[in-house]
């Protein structure tokens, strides 16, 4: 099913080429949630909880972004993201289909998401990911994500990652963590308490 081409949504505004042939599509966050009910047997491996029932409750209300990733005009993935919080952005999905792994396109599509999600105004962007998804974990970090902590939920074992607009509240993070002592900014913030 999830090979046969179908008609992809209108775009809501120009693509971004991501090089190597792919595209990232801005759709509506219901368009990108079809895509990926359609598509997800093909994209993850892992297995969430089945409730057997859909959610008692609307999502909350926020802000939403929704970008399909494409190549040759068909669908090789999607991120959505939403606003978790007053400052934080969440980068809720975010698949590639398996014939497109390995080719950098995350990495290259991370920079883009993350510059809208700037653009909007969000100081944090935070996202949840399978503790051995290195895939998605490595790029993160490597782009200035840090670990937040580590969580089970019903999709299993989860590492929670924030990413920081201001460079400060990286570094105070790194001291929170433990990484290093308080120095410069950080150690001037912390001295006011």
């Amino acid at each position: 099913m999830g090979n046969e081409p179908f008609p992809l949504p209108d775009a809501l505004a120009p693509e971004t080429d991501l090089g190597g042939g792919y595209s990232l599509r801005p759709v509506t966050n219901a368009d990108a949630w079809a895509v990926a009910d359609r598509l997800e047997a093909e994209a993850y491996q892992s297995v969430s909880f089945d409730w057997q029932a859909d959610a008692p409750f609307a999502m909350p209300d926020g802000k939403r972004h929704a970008w399909l990733i494409l190549h040759g005009g068909e669908v090789a993935g999607w991120q959505i993201s939403r606003q978790w919080d007053a400052r934080t952005a969440y980068m809720i999905n975010t698949a590639l289909l398996p014939q497109h792994r390995g080719k950098g396109v995350y990495s290259r599509l991370l920079p883009v998401v993350l510059d809208v999600l700037k653009a909007e105004g969000y100081t944090l962007v935070r996202s949840h990911h399978h503790a051995t998804n290195n895939a998605v974990l490595i790029p993160k970090l490597r782009a200035g994500f840090r670990l937040q902590g580590m969580e089970i939920d019903h999709h299993g074992m989860l590492a929670v990652l924030i990413y920081s607009f201001d460079p400060v509240y990286r570094d105070y993070m790194d001291v929170r963590c433990g990484l290093k002592r308080a120095d410069g900014e950080v150690a001037r913030r912390l001295e006011q308490r």
